[in-house]
């Protein structure tokens, strides 16, 4: 199994790069967000992968850089199914020291036929899963304070409920891909945890965390194979882990990832 990274804030000179996320999961022919434009369309035609023949695509949260390539997918792939969390096309806004800024998915897609609103765990297909209902043990991310969305025309800070992790079953292991982990990545490890016997193989994605947050998963990240972050996972907390743990490496625009 190959999963590539089609899209991240960071990428060698050939490809298209912008402040977002998409991966690629070959054995299921799958789809983990977006990114903000068509530029992960781009990258993935250079890497030689038709996003029109996609089987499964994933949004894992309502903001415009992991979906907000949504338009540009139903346009070149014609039949598969995007699953989404229930409350995912709330408008969202980022609340920068008083300036206002919506940060949401396109509303106008909110009704689409090919979009599955998930409420629950959903399985995509033997040894894939979506995990829905993450727990709260933990602290979220510091910088959740400054994102809100609307409810009831009220605006409130975002819990993220809308928010989905995948599990792959790979051996005696299990990969775990997040969008941002807005929920808390060691909420989202508690819940793998809780959920399965196995152990986590490998961790994939944006963790969301700032400096001061990093010394924190030192410890809980030590038992886990390998570590690929970037996006939202600040340079200074990305040198910290790395400093600290020997199986983390970087995620860029690019990069591609063997899982045996």
């Amino acid at each position: 199994m190959r999963i590539t990274c089609l899209i991240e804030d960071n990428a060698p000179s050939q490809f298209k790069v912008e402040h977002g996320l998409s991966l690629y999961i070959d054995k299921f022919n799958l789809l983990f967000d977006m990114g903000q434009s068509h530029s992960f369309i781009e990258n993935a035609q250079k890497l030689d992968i038709d996003i029109s023949r996609i089987r499964y695509a994933i949004i894992s949260h309502g903001h415009y850089d992991h979906g907000g390539g949504l338009p540009h997918f139903i346009k070149e792939n014609k039949t598969a199914n995007i699953y989404i969390g229930n409350s995912a096309f709330s408008r969202r806004y980022a609340n920068n020291n008083g300036s206002w800024r919506y940060i949401g998915l396109d509303s106008g897609l909110e009704d689409n036929p090919r979009i599955k609103h998930l409420k629950e765990d959903t399985r995509l297909s033997k040894g894939c899963n979506i995990l829905v209902n993450i727990v709260d043990l933990f602290p979220p991310p510091k910088d959740n304070h400054k994102l809100y969305r609307i409810s009831e025309d009220r605006i409130v800070k975002d819990d993220f409920r809308d928010e989905v992790i995948l599990t792959i079953e790979s051996g005696d292991g299990l990969i775990v891909l997040t969008g941002c982990s807005h929920r808390g990545i060691l909420n989202i490890t508690e819940t793998i945890k809780r959920k399965y016997d196995k152990p986590i193989k490998a961790l994939i994605g944006g963790f969301h965390i700032k400096s001061k947050e990093a010394p924190g998963l030192i410890r809980p990240f030590k038992d886990i194979e390998e570590i690929y972050t970037g996006h939202c996972t600040s340079k200074r907390a990305y040198n910290i882990l790395k400093n600290n743990l020997e199986n983390i490496k970087p995620l860029h625009t690019g990069t591609q990832i063997k899982i045996i």
